[in-house]
């Protein structure tokens, strides 16, 4: 039976597609309470107002207080306008939709709601917000003044970390997928490290520095075969891809519920899923880590599970069931064999591999069975079925079995002589 000495090609990955697009929509959320307390005001209307052009996005806080609005264009700039019932209205300018939190406090009143108008007027010193608007003393209009200027100023010193943290991190992002298309992992490991600094909430970022650990964990294992040095870095890399791709997963996960963000958040999972099994499949299967057997198989089943056609759910399935049959799990591999085949039963992947499976756990007739099973299904231009008459005549000798009879293209008659037991 054949042993695949090298990873092939196939496993090679490159950067992810759709990435460029990653960063041209921001997010703004944050929390409304009472003032001076953490207790959350819920159904606030917080209105979202871009300022540099036109545009207008209203939400509500919900049962927590919390907001959050993920599809606002990045590039602009924005004013909260914020109400509630029973509280004065208030409102934050000068807003980047950077995800960075915004807490905002509401004090008791009528319930009233600004307009942009009144923002504007409020901001520019001339005009009043309204007739219904409760009257303050000089000495609270000033208090409110100087504490919206204080919160303004906060805002604007952090939308400009944010600004330089986005804009390092989309440098070291970009060079990164370059030096990974050029196929340097080393340096692409290096500049997505960096990029993940300068921004840890960005999916696209941990997802391409697990495939560049993954991809130079394939070139250290391929070069191990030659040189055991290189087994060691080989499991590092594949660890260190685990622990990247559990990043990305962790960040995809609260998305897969939003209405709008849900068909996106899938696809993102299933492939980030993806690298996880594999990563784990090669260290179990290549390097020895058996305890990395189950978490593949598991993480391959999500994936095919994910899948929204037919060969690829069975195309997932087979990779699980390989991790059992390449990780010496022979037992796990006959029922993971077994199960694809009740559904695909001509499938002959999985009949070849069951074949070898029977094989591996001494069921010598049921391997012959198996085999000839896997003759009467593949095309004669299968590559694998010299090899399996090989074996099958081997099996039904070298074990004095029951001679298998065909039920296929050749109607029902035995392919390969022997004695009966």
């Amino acid at each position: 039976m054949m042993k695949i000495k090298h990873l092939l090609s196939a496993f090679a990955l490159t950067a992810l597609a759709g990435i460029a697009a990653f960063a041209q929509v921001g997010r703004i959320e944050g929390d409304v309470v009472k003032a001076g307390t953490t207790e959350p005001i819920v159904g606030a209307e917080i209105q979202i107002e871009r300022t540099d052009i036109k545009g207008s996005y209203p939400i509500k806080s919900d049962k927590k207080g919390h907001f959050l609005h993920a599809g606002v264009p990045y590039v602009g700039t924005y004013t909260l306008i914020v109400s509630a019932p029973n509280f004065a209205p208030t409102f934050l300018s000068g807003i980047r939709p950077t995800g960075e939190p915004i807490k905002i406090e509401l004090s008791a009143g009528d319930g009233r709601k600004l307009t942009m108008a009144e923002v504007k007027a409020s901001q520019g010193g001339g005009g009043k917000p309204g007739a219904n608007q409760p009257q303050m003393s000089a000495a609270e209009a000033r208090k409110l003044q100087e504490e919206n200027e204080k919160k303004r100023a906060e805002i604007d010193a952090q939308n400009k970390k944010n600004t330089a943290d986005f804009e390092n991190m989309k440098k070291f992002f970009d060079s990164g997928l370059a030096k990974m298309n050029a196929k340097d992992y080393n340096g692409a490991i290096t500049d997505l490290n960096e990029a993940s600094k300068a921004d840890a909430e960005q999916y696209s970022v941990w997802a391409n520095l697990a495939l560049a650990l993954y991809n130079r964990g394939v070139t250290n294992y391929n070069e191990s075969l030659k040189d055991m040095s290189k087994r060691d870095p080989a499991k590092q890399d594949f660890n260190d891809a685990i622990n990247a791709i559990s990043k990305a997963i962790a960040l995809t996960e609260p998305k897969l519920s939003d209405p709008a963000k849900g068909a996106e958040a899938k696809k993102q999972m299933a492939t980030a899923v993806k690298i996880k099994a594999d990563s784990e499949g090669l260290l179990a299967k290549k390097l020895g880590v058996m305890e990395m057997a189950e978490p593949s198989v598991k993480d391959y089943r999500q994936v095919a599970e994910m899948s929204e056609t037919p060969a690829d759910k069975v195309k997932f399935q087979l990779a699980a069931a390989e991790v059992y049959f390449d990780s010496g799990k022979a037992e796990e591999a006959v029922a993971a064999y077994i199960a694809i085949l009740e559904a695909n039963p001509d499938n002959t992947d999985a009949i070849y591999k069951l074949g070898l499976s029977y094989a591996s756990v001494a069921k010598f007739q049921e391997s012959a069975n198996t085999f000839q099973k896997f003759l009467d299904k593949a095309p004669d231009t299968d590559p694998r079925v010299p090899e399996v008459k090989v074996v099958l005549k081997d099996l039904v000798v070298g074990n004095n079995l029951q001679p298998p009879k065909s039920e296929g293209r050749g109607g029902s008659k035995s392919t390969t002589k022997g004695r009966k037991p």
